[in-house]
């Protein structure tokens, strides 16, 4: 497996890694995710197989940690220490080869080099308990936007410095 930074032609397979996902509960339209990607590239990436096939892929962008990012709502660029972690998504067939474990951790190697403070997230699909295991916390200080349904919750993480 190795990760490599988003290009366009990597479009396709994550829309479709999202859709398998998220069915049509929190898919989004290929122009608002390439809006969340153009602000941070640095931040984003795919893990592709010895096929050169896109297995799963990450999505963080600088938020303002008081107005974490609408679901399906373009994402404006700000300069900001905070980062949110908007998705990270594996196609079922590749799950269960820690392919999540691999991307985080890549993206807390890459914020290292950056000036970043925290990272926050929010949980769907019942997902905090996978999210403590990687430092994060229920965070009540989140507004967790309307879109992400009743069960969402704003979890964050202080990163060292």
């Amino acid at each position: 497996m190795k990760i490599s930074p988003i290009t366009s032609s990597h479009w396709h397979q994550i829309k479709h890694i999202q859709y398998l996902a998220y069915g049509d509960d929190y898919s989004e339209s290929m122009a608002v995710l390439k809006t969340k990607i153009a602000i941070s590239p640095q931040t984003c990436f795919v893990c592709i197989n010895d096929d050169h096939h896109v297995v799963g892929y990450l999505i963080s962008h600088p938020c303002d940690k008081k107005s974490l990012p609408q679901l399906n709502q373009s994402t404006l660029h700000i300069d900001n220490t905070h980062l949110h972690l908007h998705d990270l998504a594996i196609a079922p067939a590749s799950q269960g080869q820690g392919l999540p474990s691999l991307l985080i951790n890549h993206l807390l190697v890459v914020l290292k080099t950056m000036n970043y403070q925290s990272v926050s997230l929010i949980s769907v699909q019942n997902s905090a308990s996978f999210w403590k295991k990687f430092n994060f916390i229920i965070d009540d200080s989140l507004r967790v936007p309307t879109g992400y349904g009743s069960n969402a919750i704003g979890m964050s993480r202080l990163l060292s410095t």
